[in-house]
């Protein structure tokens, strides 16, 4: 299976943007073969599973905390219990969910993934100091899944932690809760809106014309309602919520052209994988 991901991360001012082809994706034999022994539907995308393997490298052998939200039957638990022989794993799920394990790293809680409470009680109870790996493989319902990424990616993920998405192209399909058919925009090239845009942004400049807020006003809404023409962007459910993070991502560039200096993006890097989505938290100023 072959697939692009893009690999973003915020700078001053501007974003790094690198395209690489992955490649033939082979079964990552550990993580496949537990997949496949615990009945998890992880070892149907292999090509998550070759993700997981290159981004866990250097927590495998750690005493990881790692939190999945939306579990099933549990079988994933199982998998990240093996995998991570000294680690503490959390399930959550909308059901109950009734796991044996002997070795008592597991615990699981019954809850909406959009229950703040809930989530805030299971981090102090098992993570006080923070999940170094959350895993939203939930409800893929855009909304819900935006509450519990914000309030465990700023409360309960450590620095450097890794918040992982699954499945985000379910807001591509229309039989989803919050999917829609994709329709694609023109990708042709309009020689008049062009020249309208350039004309609208040199008149922007003009000395006389700033100094009049009115003016000003009426320039930057004119520009901005053609140029949003140029582009077309599916934004229904999870895919909008990928495409809102981005934006977290350009939160320096959205100060500096508001006219503010020193914000900085609470995300260090993010990978946007086919429906796979990785994002590390940034560091703490110093």
């Amino acid at each position: 299976m072959h697939g692009q991901i893009g690999i973003l991360r915020p700078r001053s001012s501007s974003f790094v943007l690198t395209h690489a082809m992955t490649p033939h994706v082979q079964p990552p034999s550990r993580l496949h073969d537990l997949a496949r022994r615990y009945n998890t539907d992880k070892a149907v995308h292999i090509h998550y599973l070759k993700n997981y393997e290159d981004a866990f490298t250097e927590l495998v052998d750690r005493d990881v905390r790692l939190l999945e939200l939306g579990v099933k039957h549990g079988g994933s638990l199982l998998l990240w219990r093996d995998y991570f022989e000294r680690g503490a794993i959390v399930g959550l799920d909308i059901n109950p969910v009734s796991i044996d394990d002997a070795s008592g790293r597991i615990h699981t809680y019954q809850g909406p993934q959009q229950d703040t409470a809930l989530l805030t009680r299971i981090a102090h109870e098992v993570a006080p100091d923070g999940f170094d790996v959350i895993i939203d493989d939930c409800s893929h319902i855009g909304v819900l899944s935006r509450v519990s990424f914000w309030h465990l990616f700023d409360n309960h993920l450590k620095p450097g932690g890794l918040y992982i998405i699954e499945d985000w192209g379910t807001g591509y399909w229309d039989h989803w809760v919050d999917g829609a058919k994709y329709k694609p925009g023109t990708k042709s090239f309009s020689q008049p809106l062009y020249k309208l845009t350039r004309i609208l942004a040199r008149l922007q400049q003009v000395p006389s014309l700033k100094r009049l807020p009115f003016v000003r006003t009426l320039l930057r809404q004119a520009k901005a309602s053609v140029v949003r023409r140029e582009f077309h962007s599916h934004d229904c459910g999870m895919v909008g919520l990928v495409k809102e993070l981005i934006d977290e991502l350009g939160k320096q560039d959205i100060a500096t052209a508001e006219g503010g200096s020193g914000a900085t993006s609470k995300f260090r890097e993010m990978k946007v994988y086919p429906s796979h989505l990785f994002i590390t938290k940034s560091q703490p100023a110093i």
